[in-house]
């Protein structure tokens, strides 16, 4: 039986977010390590985390390492357009959003 220390499991889990140039935060707790991945992601990068979780889970249990993820939804996704780097965004017919001061 292969015996692995819990400082190489987390070990493990934090090379393969880090690889993934994915932003996260890690936890040490009393008994686990979870890493809190958080931000917004696009569909590829989240199917590769996905896929890594499961893989990393698969490979060495869940009882150490936990994975959170916190995603950050863009409120104007799918109902705004921008004109230009140095413009506004139009969110609705009559109302603008300015991202920078003026």
């Amino acid at each position: 039986m292969l015996v692995i220390s819990d400082t190489e499991v987390a070990y493990q889990a934090e090379a393969g977010i880090k690889k993934m140039a994915i932003p996260y935060t890690r936890n040490d707790n009393s008994g686990s390590v979870t890493f809190i991945i958080q931000g917004s992601l696009d569909d590829g990068q989240l199917q590769q985390l996905r896929s890594f979780v499961t893989d990393y889970m698969q490979t060495w249990g869940e009882h150490y390492v936990q994975f959170s993820v916190e995603l950050k939804d863009d409120w104007l996704k799918g109902k705004s357009f921008k004109y230009g780097d140095q413009g506004y965004i139009k969110v609705a017919p009559g109302y603008w959003y300015f991202p920078k001061p003026l």
